[in-house]
């Protein structure tokens, strides 16, 4: 009886080995998955964090996940993914009302007003956290916003 009860625990043990191992590996695949969009180009020069860049994009979208992401595409139809607006002169991003917050949105919406409006974006690569806590990267942050 006693050996019955010690294999038991033992496959149980195992089984809970596993579920941990496995669901820790899907979390990492998430991390991995969400913030690879952060870094929308990858051909980044080494130092950009100086060297102010412009692009005309249409504005998408802004949602808040892991980290802000500020969508827009320009005229030959690239995505890009900015990690933050540091130009006051727009607000891409609004706190939604009470009603419509919830987890998936976490409270934060895109002014609908902007969306499939076209801007003349000034942005810098910066090594930043890809989101709070994370590993650092160079990451695409607005410095000036003009309206085409």
């Amino acid at each position: 009886m006693r050996k019955i009860t010690n294999m038991a625990a033992s496959v149980l043990l195992a089984a809970a080995l596993f579920s941990c191992n496995s669901s820790s590996t899907k979390e990492e695949e998430n991390k991995q998955t969400d913030t690879s969009k952060t870094v929308t180009d990858k051909t980044v020069p080494a130092d950009t964090s100086k060297k102010a860049l412009q692009v005309t994009a249409m504005f998408v979208d802004f949602t808040l996940g892991d980290a802000s992401h500020y969508s827009f595409k320009d005229e030959a139809d690239k995505e890009w993914d900015f990690a933050r607006n540091e130009d006051t002169t727009f607000r891409f991003a609004i706190e939604l009302p009470k009603g419509k917050a919830n987890t998936s949105n976490q409270g934060w919406g895109s002014d609908k007003a902007l969306q499939g409006k076209w801007f003349n974006i000034t942005y810098v690569y910066r090594n930043e956290p890809l989101y709070e806590g994370g590993p650092v990267d160079k990451v695409a942050v607005i410095t000036e916003v003009k309206l085409k």
